[in-house]
């Protein structure tokens, strides 16, 4: 069976949103996960199989992708990874698990499940993003060098997807209340950045390795300057997650900030 990585091959990997999805990562694994169908995708030839799904039947919580991604983290040594992503290995009741924050919550990865400190399986794309994480397996400090994505390498395609769906939702969302922002990345261990030369610099841990800077200019009706956002990552960020994953982390952490 094609794993998520498979289909994700099989689209432009241009992010061009044609699906619904606002990232071909996003659509790979609605594919995989069966509740959505290839041929919502005008570049990835459907399979004509019957057993092909349609978006409005429900998947079956016991999918491929939750049996591969068990398998793969059956094969990884957690407690040898635990430190150079940032967490801790534990044991939850007798199951290792690798303890790590992820958007100001406690979540923990076993070889069984993905789950939050409260006990509730996190979603599919979350699962994804956090399992990618511990298979890249980075080590080391970051820079403390900050980049837009535009400077890392095979990003021209994605930066439009970065600023549509993140940069600028969250400027629309914070227009007039750089106040707000700040109090919202706070609850998600947000801190200051100085010097700053907007009207709010924050940084905001997704995850421990994954740090991602908030620029925020506000409107200015005077001038008839929009609201802008612009977001920037460490320089050693690919080191931790693929292209594709860092612009996920930073949708899920507009989204969480919006939502909030």
């Amino acid at each position: 069976m094609a794993t998520v990585l498979d289909i994700l091959r099989e689209t432009k990997k241009d992010n061009c949103g044609e699906c619904g999805f606002p990232t071909c990562l996003a659509f790979a694994a609605a594919v995989h996960s069966g509740g959505v169908s290839k041929s919502r995708c005008p570049y990835v030839q459907a399979e004509e199989s019957p057993g092909t799904q349609d978006s409005n039947m429900r998947p079956d919580p016991e999918t491929a992708l939750a049996r591969e991604l068990r398998s793969k983290v059956r094969n990884l040594d957690l407690s040898a990874r635990a430190s150079g992503l940032g967490g801790q290995l534990v044991d939850m009741d007798g199951e290792k698990a690798l303890a790590l924050d992820y958007l100001g919550r406690k979540v923990f990865i076993s070889a069984g499940r993905v789950w939050s400190e409260h006990g509730d399986e996190l979603e599919t794309r979350d699962q994804i993003l956090l399992y990618n994480y511990l298979f890249f397996g980075g080590e080391g400090p970051l820079t403390g060098e900050w980049l837009g994505l535009e400077s890392f390498p095979n990003s021209i395609s994605k930066v439009v997807t970065l600023k549509k769906y993140s940069e600028d939702k969250l400027a629309e969302a914070f227009k007039g209340n750089a106040k707000a922002l700040a109090n919202r990345c706070s609850r998600l261990g947000g801190k200051p950045v100085e010097p700053c030369h907007a009207d709010a610099c924050i940084r905001v841990p997704v995850l421990p390795k994954i740090p991602v800077q908030i620029l925020f200019w506000d409107e200015d009706e005077e001038d008839g300057f929009p609201p802008k956002v612009k977001l920037l990552f460490d320089q050693r960020a690919l080191d931790f997650l693929d292209i594709e994953s860092l612009i996920f982390a930073a949708e899920r952490l507009a989204e969480t900030l919006i939502a909030d």
